[in-house]
């Protein structure tokens, strides 16, 4: 017959084994600590230093791949798209983002055509670095070289040589009113219906003020899904184009809701930015940094190769 420990034993016993096991939670906690530490150490030499990189890397396979998303990822094999064209330009040049997917460089061929025979001169903004990655400065996306910004520029003929690299466009948009000012003009219109209409197209950002003013001039609002409200964007538009079918790696965007997006929903974005230009958010004394992205593996050895 089996003997159940005495209480005394329990007494001696119990506040030791709390002790080995308030020891081991504290060990664990330290483990923890120290691996995030390693874990913040470790990722900017992954997601940094992707503008030092001047040339597209050389695939095995002669075809283009992304990896990861508009946002968070790369370029395998690259194309070169000239920063001059047969009715567009490339303002700043030096920043060396002229690089993108075999559809995004159709897409401007296909567009480039479009303005030679409306007489007009196109000016891009940046397109993708040589490998894609993130920026050093200017963008959260324009990763995977399926992204181009798009000036509103009514321009006939070319940019002087000293506006290339220092080129400024003004706001289309008067925040404070929610409207359109003087500088807005119907090409851009024109601009806009041509690059929501193409077949490449995923979605196009333009400040909540513009689609506003389009959903009151359109007949046909149909090709106004397309477009989607965000902040900024009242200088350029920025058009982002689908994951390539033949990209297993890259990541598409959640879809765009059904509708025109002429609702309600419009309304609110055009509302806040007035209220923010007419009582300005007080400043963050917040100095907290951002956890950084991981890059997916692949990006790593595209980088280094």
């Amino acid at each position: 017959m089996k003997h159940l420990p005495s209480p005394q034993l329990f007494k001696l016993t119990t506040p030791i084994k709390l002790i080995k096991l308030i020891k081991l939670i504290k060990l664990i906690k330290l483990i923890y600590m120290i691996s995030t530490v390693m874990l913040f150490i470790t990722i900017p030499s992954i997601a940094h230093g992707w503008h030092t990189i001047s040339t597209p890397s050389i695939t095995d396979q002669q075809q283009t791949e992304i990896w990861g998303s508009y946002a968070n990822g790369c370029i395998d094999g690259a194309i070169t798209i000239p920063t001059t064209g047969l009715s567009y330009q490339q303002v700043r040049p030096s920043r060396n983002r002229h690089y993108g997917t075999p559809q995004m460089a159709d897409f401007i061929a296909a567009i480039d055509r479009w303005a030679l025979r409306e007489n007009q001169i196109l000016i891009f903004g940046d397109i993708s670095q040589p490998r894609g990655g993130p920026a050093n400065f200017g963008h959260a996306s324009h990763q995977t070289g399926l992204d181009i910004d798009i000036w509103f520029e009514d321009r006939h003929e070319p940019l002087p040589p000293s506006l290339i690299e220092k080129l400024v466009t003004p706001s289309v948009v008067n925040p404070k009113t929610g409207t359109l000012n003087q500088h807005w003009c119907p090409f851009y219109r024109d601009l806009l219906f041509y690059s929501a209409t193409d077949p490449r197209t995923e979605r196009i950002f333009v400040n909540p003020v513009i689609k506003a003013a389009l959903c009151h001039s359109e007949k046909d609002r149909s090709w106004l899904r397309k477009l989607r409200p965000w902040f900024g964007h009242d200088s350029h538009f920025h058009i982002r184009l689908h994951c390539p079918k033949e990209s297993q790696g890259c990541i598409a965007q959640a879809p765009i809701p059904q509708g025109d997006g002429c609702d309600q929903d419009l309304q609110n974005w055009v509302n806040d930015q007035i209220n923010w230009h007419l009582n300005p958010p007080k400043k963050s004394a917040s100095t907290r940094a951002k956890v950084p992205k991981i890059l997916p593996s692949e990006c790593q050895v595209i980088k280094t190769e």
